[in-house]
């Protein structure tokens, strides 16, 4: 799937798979896009039922894009802080599908 371009690089960050009961799986997914060298971040949802959703949380204009998992291994729902170009921009959480900007921060 191409989000930017036909150049463009993906890279799975993080998957988490919940299982609603014995017979699906819904699988949600963090992404790291690279267009000629800038970087964004995309979420996604994929079940046999409902197909593939994805949804663009960051334009691909960071030098660089990094997560990194602040939930424990309990969380029903894993949670990951996210930082650009070295700075905490905000924070989502897969299985919601939530992303919360860090206070002033604007991505555009």
């Amino acid at each position: 799937m191409t989000f930017f371009n036909t150049g463009e690089k993906i890279e799975f960050l993080a998957t988490q798979c919940l299982n609603y009961d014995r017979y699906s799986c819904c699988l949600y997914f963090l992404e790291r896009v690279d267009v000629d060298g800038k970087y964004g971040l995309i979420s996604g949802e994929q079940s046999d039922e409902y197909g593939t959703h994805t949804k663009v949380l960051l334009p691909p204009v960071y030098n660089d894009i990094k997560i990194t998992k602040i939930s424990s291994h309990k969380a029903i729902y894993d949670k990951y802080v996210v930082f650009a170009n070295g700075d905490k921009i905000g924070q989502f959480t897969l299985g919601l599908n939530a992303w919360v900007p860090m206070r002033g921060f604007n991505k555009n």
